[in-house]
């Protein structure tokens, strides 16, 4: 090997070497960090799709069960395109470890700009966290809106926030 090859190797290492260091001093990487089970999906069991004429109630507990078992073809399956969109279509919830499904109260009638038929159902449940971060472990308390066009759609997770 020549010392003319011996520094073109060098060089794209040495460039590398530099953006790392430059990224690590202005703190970049923390932000670049991605969830271990979104990168490597872990499905843990499988959850059946409720049918069609399954109740807000049955959704939302079949919903909770495929977050809890990583199932994310039944969570894409039971909610609906605009909450995909807004908090993620793969690897909701893997960040639990663990996620206990304590209840699920009656729906509520409810409104809301992303459907005609909207109830809320409130839920309570605890999660275990796979690492520690900004999210705490414990017990969970959200009313999750679900929420339909017309009576022969299928009810869908549409929103979820503290009632």
């Amino acid at each position: 090997m020549t010392a003319r090859t011996t520094r073109f190797i060098w060089i794209p290492i040495a460039v590398v070497l530099a953006v790392a260091t430059v990224a690590v001093s202005f703190e970049m990487l923390p932000t670049l960090q991605v969830e271990r089970c979104k990168l490597f999906p872990e499905k843990r069991s499988s959850v059946a799709v409720p049918p069609l004429d399954a109740g807000p109630k049955q959704v939302v507990v079949a919903y909770l069960n495929a977050v809890a078992a990583r199932d994310d073809d039944t969570v894409r399956a039971l909610a609906a395109p605009s909450f995909l969109a807004r908090h993620g279509g793969d690897g909701i919830g893997c960040s639990y470890r663990r996620l206990g499904l304590t209840w699920v109260g009656e729906p509520r009638a409810d409104t809301s700009p992303y459907a005609r038929q909207v109830f809320s159902v409130p839920t309570r449940y605890t999660v275990e966290m796979e690492e520690a971060g900004p999210e705490s472990a414990g017990e969970r308390r959200y009313d999750v809106l679900v929420g339909r066009n017309s009576p022969a759609d299928r009810w869908r997770i549409i929103d979820y926030g503290n009632g």
